[in-house]
């Protein structure tokens, strides 16, 4: 029996800027240079962060030292919470994808806050389901999909971040080819390859740092077909 998986995340929340004051006052600023490691696996998640500025990468690295890039988070995304309110070890590595700029925080610090703005609550509740979610789809993709498949879906959830209003039919994800290829688990060189076969059928524009879809309907038709 065929396995095929058409659940793409229909939404998208991050931590409202007007909340950023009450993690400032709640935690710590930190800074990262691109590159940077912020954790490693099997640390101890002694906190947890709130991206202010800039993305990070997650990613797993085997007894061989092989990497698997996870996920890339960006502004507004909380990064290390699972572990913490596990209280737990790190479970994956984070380095600075570019310049960042977190906020880590603990939960005896923001709990006050937290009592105070149930929204806050909301919010964070909601982002750690969409972490679950979307780990769960990541796995599936990399179990059963081919390369261009993996990146037709990528680009398709991708969607859900970078469309300035949810019915757009077009969108630009400023991710270059080595970010794209790091999250499906493949090359730059097949990312490349199959981008340009995409712009060539019409399905997206290419540019410096950036892919534009500018045909979702045909780009979903082949995403899962």
């Amino acid at each position: 029996m065929g396995t095929s998986y058409k659940f793409l995340p229909g939404s998208s929340i991050d931590i409202t800027p007007e909340f950023y004051e009450v993690f400032e006052s709640a935690g710590t600023i930190q800074r990262y240079k691109k590159d940077e490691i912020i954790y490693f696996q099997d640390d101890r998640a002694d906190n947890f962060y709130l991206i202010k500025s800039g993305r990070v990468r997650i990613f797993l690295i085997s007894d061989q030292g092989t990497e698997l890039t996870i996920e890339i988070l960006r502004q507004g995304k909380l990064l290390g919470e699972s572990s913490y309110f596990c209280y737990g070890s790190r479970l994956t590595s984070v380095s600075a994808a570019t310049d960042v700029e977190l906020i880590s925080i603990n939960l005896n610090e923001l709990y006050p806050y937290l009592t105070k703005y149930p929204e806050l609550m909301i919010q964070m509740f909601h982002l750690m389901s969409l972490s679950i979610q979307n780990l769960s789809i990541q796995v599936n993709s990399m179990a059963f999909l081919s390369s261009d498949k993996k990146l037709a879906q990528l680009l398709l959830r991708l969607g859900v971040y970078f469309k300035k209003n949810q019915n757009d039919s077009t969108y630009i994800i400023d991710y270059s080819h080595e970010e794209i290829a790091q999250l499906i688990g493949s090359c730059r060189v097949t990312v490349t390859k199959f981008l340009n076969k995409f712009e060539k059928e019409g399905l997206v524009s290419l540019g410096y740092k950036k892919v534009e879809v500018i045909n979702e309907k045909k780009l979903r038709l082949f995403a899962f077909s």
